[in-house]
């Protein structure tokens, strides 16, 4: 019969062994659960301890999902960033107050608040065709500067306004859209009238692109690169001497009737909207603000456990 007698060191290996794989076992648990979380939890004891940080995650969550939904419902609501930010700093105090009155049933303290806001700036001038001036009617003026990414930038023009000339890289009055980017290099996009709307591009290394004519109006996408959604060049966002941050200035906007949209990252005025000489608050050119993500600090605390972190909550990105 074999012997089944396991001697003291063998079984000292053995509890040092299942300690070992126990601890293993907790640490994944802990890890698996807090995953996307980035912070600092401290646990004072083992009893209960995964039930506690269960439910500090639960909380964070709760916060994830509950305010990528505020932030997309004030999207749809507001369109001025310091509407938007009062709101939002208003609304998470409110969530963070009727979340505290909950959780001291559960023997916990919490708090929520509201760190930073980032946005995006949709510059529109639509609904009527008129020329690319500012609101102050300056000619010759920055759209947006010092801008992390453009997007959408789509402008439809006419040529009731543009300048009848077959070379606009030499004629210092036609319409032109500069972008300038973080070395200092400039990409041109000229728009002119040579027997119907024509477009020249003027790439930072100075080569020149031509498209058209393309008769009495043409839709342009700056950013995909297209004219009447066919022709292509190249863009300020494909051309190697070009990079971010980028810095978009109209020149002679008096030469150019149309509409025309685009969304670049950030806040682009230092103030209110209101107060900027170059946007409108009804009338084009306007600026429509949205929040594209905020970061909110929060604090959980219980007998056992004390969780904090700042989480960044983007609207639509967490399911309810």
């Amino acid at each position: 019969m074999a012997d089944l007698t396991v001697n003291s060191d063998d079984r000292g290996q053995l509890i040092i062994v299942a300690a070992i794989g126990l601890a293993i076992l907790l640490t994944l648990m802990t890890v698996a659960l807090n995953t996307a979380v980035y912070g600092e939890i401290h646990v004072a004891q083992t009893d209960d301890s995964l039930n506690e940080e269960r439910s500090a995650l639960q909380y964070h969550h709760s916060l994830e999902r509950g305010g990528g939904g505020l932030i997309a419902s004030l999207n749809r609501e507001h369109d001025r960033y310091e509407t938007l930010n009062s709101e939002l700093e208003g609304a998470v105090v409110t969530w963070s107050n009727l979340s505290r009155s909950e959780q001291l049933r559960e023997g916990a303290t919490t708090n929520a608040t509201l760190e930073s806001v980032t946005y995006e700036s949709r510059i529109v001038h639509r609904n009527e065709s008129r020329t690319f001036v500012d609101r102050s009617e300056n000619t010759d003026w920055n759209v947006a500067a010092n801008v992390s990414d453009v997007r959408g930038f789509e402008a439809n023009v006419t040529e009731t306004d543009l300048v009848d000339t077959s070379d606009c890289t030499d004629n210092g009055s036609c319409f032109r859209l500069e972008v300038e980017g973080a070395e200092g290099n400039t990409w041109r996009l000229f728009v002119y009238d040579d027997g119907g709307v024509t477009v020249t591009v003027e790439l930072a290394s100075g080569a020149n692109e031509t498209y058209g004519p393309s008769g009495t109006s043409a839709k342009l996408n700056v950013t995909d690169g297209t004219v009447d959604g066919s022709e292509t060049f190249t863009t300020f966002l494909e051309d190697d001497g070009s990079e971010a941050p980028y810095t978009l200035r109209y020149a002679n906007a008096d030469t150019v009737s149309g509409t025309y949209e685009l969304t670049v990252d950030g806040k682009i005025v230092d103030g209110g909207i209101d107060d900027d000489e170059r946007y409108g608050v009804a009338d084009a050119p306007r600026i429509e603000a949205r929040i594209t993500a905020a970061a909110v600090r929060l604090r959980y605390r219980s007998p056992d456990l004390r969780y904090e972190t700042e989480t960044e909550i983007i609207p639509g990105e967490t399911d309810g």
